[in-house]
């Protein structure tokens, strides 16, 4: 099955505050860091939030931004250092601990990122971002139950996201909940047309309860968004061959073998697609 690999982004939050009582200088660099984040130069970045932290040690805004780009940076024991630092000097820094957590997911610290983003929760109960980690967080965990549990707060509030109710949908299906998993696609697929995996998704689900017509269509619209989805053209011939749609199923069997033949990932469904080739072309000469 393809998936995509979860994406994690950070979620900084306004700080303005803590940029009252700097030095000038101290505030001078900051402005520099954050000018140079905004154009995504992350090295500069970093070394202009570490000069206003050497001139100001105590400068809770100035270490959540070097965390940030240090996590753009992918320097992960760095970024997890500043924002530690960060919850030290501003126990209530609510950001902090959020950013803390991702981190530390990001870098498979599970406990960790369970402590942290927690305790960001804590302090703020309805942030959306949070539980969107947290819901991250227990599906890489495979908890589908306290996945289940903090995607659907998340979404209760941002019904917008297709991922998700993507990812929704996959710890449904985990828990073998296959109508609210199928619910959660379709939102999914509302919300994002375009997002292939969807589709994909709920064609895998159709045609495990032997839907497949169904299944056709949505795996039809997997591939009107990715063309390069190898595997869907090997499960639309295999929903095809089972509608008893002979035709369609060979032309499909054969874009995969062209599409996926040589690539070791799809070498069983290459060689069981080779040998059911010759096969319905046989049934439909005979049919004839």
């Amino acid at each position: 099955m393809r998936q995509k690999v979860l994406v994690i982004a950070l979620c900084i939050l306004a700080l303005v505050a803590f940029a009252f009582g700097q030095s000038n200088d101290a505030k001078a660099k900051y402005n520099a860091g954050i000018t140079a984040k905004q154009a995504s130069k992350w090295a500069e970045a970093e070394k202009e939030f570490q000069a206003a932290l050497a001139l100001e040690p105590d400068y809770p805004a100035a270490l959540i931004e070097l965390g940030t780009v240090q996590f753009n940076l992918n320097k992960l024991p760095q970024a997890e250092e500043s924002f530690k630092k960060c919850t030290v000097k501003d126990p209530n820094n609510q950001s902090a601990y959020y950013n803390l957590g991702m981190v530390q997911l990001k870098a498979k610290k599970f406990q960790l990122a369970e402590q942290s983003l927690l305790k960001s929760l804590a302090l703020k109960t309805s942030d959306a971002e949070t539980q969107k980690g947290l819901g991250q967080l227990y599906f890489q965990q495979e908890n589908w139950d306290k996945s289940i549990e903090y995607y659907k707060l998340y979404n209760s509030a941002n019904s917008s996201d297709a991922k998700s109710h993507f990812f929704l949908a996959k710890a449904y299906k985990e828990k073998a909940n296959l109508a609210e998993a199928e619910k959660e696609y379709q939102a999914a697929i509302r919300i994002d047309p375009r997002l292939a995996d969807a589709h994909y998704n709920l064609g895998n689900l159709l045609s495990d309860q032997k839907k497949f017509g169904a299944a056709i269509g949505s795996y039809k619209q997997a591939l009107a968004s990715d063309r390069n989805m190898f595997a869907a053209y090997y499960n639309l011939a295999r929903a095809y061959q089972e509608n008893q749609q002979y035709p369609e199923a060979l032309q499909s069997y054969k874009d995969f073998v062209r599409l996926a033949d040589g690539k070791a990932a799809y070498k069983g469904q290459v060689q069981a697609a080779k040998s059911l080739i010759p096969q319905i072309e046989e049934y439909l000469k005979n049919a004839e």
